[in-house]
């Protein structure tokens, strides 16, 4: 594969009524059905926005003990995630393919930006792009999944490859590739694989503050990912992805 960087053109209402002088286990289904339910306005709560256990109980109006149970049984089955700074977010439901999942997080996070997301994967002494969504604007950096490029030819997605794998750790480079672009990345590692998640964007719209703008959208969403991708079938996926375009690259 070659590089083809470049610019282009509520109220709580589900209480249950105790159910007394019965032996069929009707109290116990409609306490289940209420749990169901509660649990659904949560999860519906956060495909909006991500939020912190307080604002879930301000915004439904449960208690703490019970908002705090009913967030503790949804993490553990993974139906949320909680990220760095202590917000929850929906997580890879069971049964749903962590592929879907992961490309929302880039999704949003091109959002957030408005300019082109990519997930790069170090492979030796390359970097294969495995995931790519494209900002809006006419002019963009647009990079095809499955362009492998050479960690010495250098940008901010190669130096966050080469460092010590660290969402923490923020780069951004101008130019460094290709004329009339930049972009910011930082790294993390997971199953034994780093990967540097990118935000790349034409140096016309380089912000004032790169690293005021960029660094902590970057690290939330880097860390958001690492969770997901943790025992997933996804980053075989990715591996798989990288594995291909080398091979690729490698024929005559």
């Amino acid at each position: 594969m070659t590089d083809t960087a470049g610019l282009t053109g509520t109220t709580d209402t589900s209480g249950v009524a105790g159910v007394s002088g019965t032996s069929d286990g009707s109290a116990a289904s409609a306490k289940e059905i209420g749990v169901i339910d509660r649990s659904a306005a949560i999860l519906t709560a956060l495909q909006d926005t991500p939020l912190t256990a307080a604002e879930v109980c301000r915004r439904l109006g449960y208690s703490k003990s019970t908002t705090y149970r009913l967030l503790a049984d949804l993490r553990t089955h993974r139906f949320i995630v909680r990220d760095s700074n202590g917000l929850l977010r929906l997580g890879p439901f069971p049964g749903r393919r962590s592929i879907a999942t992961t490309n929302s997080v880039l999704e949003h996070l091109r959002t957030l930006t408005c300019e082109s997301v990519q997930l790069w994967v170090r492979v030796g002494e390359d970097r294969v792009c495995v995931r790519n969504v494209e900002a809006d604007h006419e002019l963009r950096v647009s990079r095809s999944v499955g362009t492998v490029l050479p960690l010495v030819d250098g940008g901010s997605a190669a130096l966050a490859l080469c460092g010590p794998g660290n969402p923490q750790e923020f780069y951004a480079t101008k130019q460094a590739r290709v004329k009339g672009t930049a972009s910011a990345s930082v790294a993390f590692t997971v199953g034994g694989a780093i990967l540097s998640l990118c935000v790349s964007y034409p140096l016309t719209r380089e912000p004032d503050n790169v690293a005021g703008v960029y660094r902590t959208l970057l690290g939330q969403a880097a860390v958001e990912l690492k969770a997901l991708l943790e025992d997933s079938e996804e980053l075989s996926v990715l591996k798989d992805i990288a594995r291909l375009a080398l091979g690729a690259k490698k024929k005559p």
